[in-house]
């Protein structure tokens, strides 16, 4: 099986990318089984190469963006910046790099003959199937992997829906391709079409009896100046607007809970020096919080298990529909209490005994300074959600991650 790979961030995801998580989890829990050989098409960044030894079952094919797709592509950001004016910058970081990836992408499956074809998520990389011949191909054997809502076709629409399988994170997303494909085409998606794959996490990296992890989250503790005896509120994601970290903030400074010291894990692009203007908004909000409340910045994802342990509550009041965020299955596996918002997959993922789950309304920042309040006050409360969402995670695996891709193809 071919998997194209969104042509931005590389697999081995060397630079971070919740996706790229996936893949990796995939390829290693693939190793064990061998049920699958994989070809991974990336692009390339330097030490992806080292990261690719490690696997048998696993064919990496990677690209090269030259220096002047580089320079062009930094062009592109700079004028949608700062002549444009756009607010979504991070859809205008890549363009000229993806359309390279894709061009020789298109070149090296036209030389293949694949069982199947993967493609992860975004719409644009159904251009590999316009290029080459390549529809007529691996006609029947292309699989869509569905993470976020589709807005547009970039002339791929009947590409994408002759796709022999669209495996969504989430009943949500699914829907969402259907409602769109039916608005665009006046057609959506036969029932053969629909399917869940399940995000799931390796529960055991994230697992809170692994000693090992909880004394680095103690590490963490310490790196950041947070006294033993704090409650830590935790918020993790990209740091863009839809995430509600803004409202988060604006809540946690209203709840004024004692001895709470927040956190926020995460950048506007991953691993990057871009810093967004909304990024510049939260700092000018937090320091209203005389010191409670610390930016840690972009954190390696092998460090992401010690920071769970690190934090008492997790926090991802979403205000758009997020169709089914890893950082919600982390916080589940990781034993800890969430705080979130009935949007978009969530729901299917988390339940109230395990989560505090608000409605996206006008009274958000005020409910959600409320359930900060009481869960900072009950340690009892996050004991047992957190329990509870521990046995939820049990479903959502490394194993079970493969062994629903099986099912799938047997279906």
């Amino acid at each position: 099986m071919g998997i194209i790979t969104s042509g931005y961030l590389p697999v081995p995801n060397v630079l971070g990318g919740a996706v790229e998580a996936l893949d990796m989890m995939l390829l290693r829990e693939n190793e064990k089984q061998s049920s699958f050989n994989f070809t991974i098409y990336s692009t390339w960044t330097e030490g992806v190469e080292d990261e690719s030894k490690n696997f048998d079952h696993a064919r990496f094919e990677f690209v090269k963006t030259p220096w002047f797709v580089k320079f062009a592509d930094s062009c592109v950001y700079a004028f949608a910046k700062y002549v444009l004016r756009k607010k979504k910058l991070m859809s205008y970081r890549y363009i000229m790099q993806r359309l390279w990836y894709i061009g020789k992408v298109a070149k090296k499956l036209s030389n293949e003959d694949l069982d199947a074809i993967l493609i992860e998520n975004h719409a644009t990389l159904f251009m590999v199937m316009k290029k080459r011949g390549n529809a007529k191909r691996y006609k029947g054997r292309v699989y869509y992997h569905l993470h976020n809502e589709l807005t547009g076709g970039f002339g791929c629409l009947r590409e994408i829906s002759q796709v022999h399988k669209v495996l969504g994170v989430s009943r949500y997303i699914v829907n969402t391709l259907d409602d769109f494909l039916n608005k665009e085409t006046g057609s959506g998606l036969v029932e053969s079409q629909k399917a869940v794959w399940r995000n799931c996490v390796d529960t055991e990296r994230f697992n809170p009896k692994n000693e090992l992890t909880q004394q680095r989250g103690k590490d963490f503790r310490r790196k950041l100046d947070i006294p033993e005896n704090s409650t830590v509120l935790l918020f993790s994601g990209r740091l863009t607007q839809e995430k509600g970290a803004e409202e988060l903030l604006e809540a946690f400074l209203l709840a004024d809970a004692p001895n709470t010291i927040l956190v926020i894990v995460g950048a506007f692009f991953y691993n990057s020096n871009i810093q967004s203007p909304f990024e510049q908004k939260l700092a000018k909000i937090a320091q209203q919080a005389n010191d409670r409340i610390r930016f840690t910045g972009f954190v390696d994802y092998a460090d992401m298990p010690a920071i769970y342990a690190m934090s008492d509550i997790c926090c991802l009041p979403s205000i758009w529909n997020d169709p089914a965020p890893l950082a919600v299955i982390e916080a589940l596996a990781s034993g800890k209490p969430l705080i979130t918002t009935k949007s978009g997959g969530i729901p299917e993922y988390a339940d109230d005994q395990a989560a505090v789950i608000l409605e996206k309304d006008e009274n958000l920042v005020s409910n959600l300074s409320s359930a900060i309040k009481n869960l900072a006050a009950d340690p009892k409360k996050r004991e047992d959600m957190g329990r509870h969402g521990r046995l939820l995670s049990e479903g959502l695996s490394a194993s079970a991650y493969l062994e629903q891709l099986i099912a799938l193809f047997k279906d």
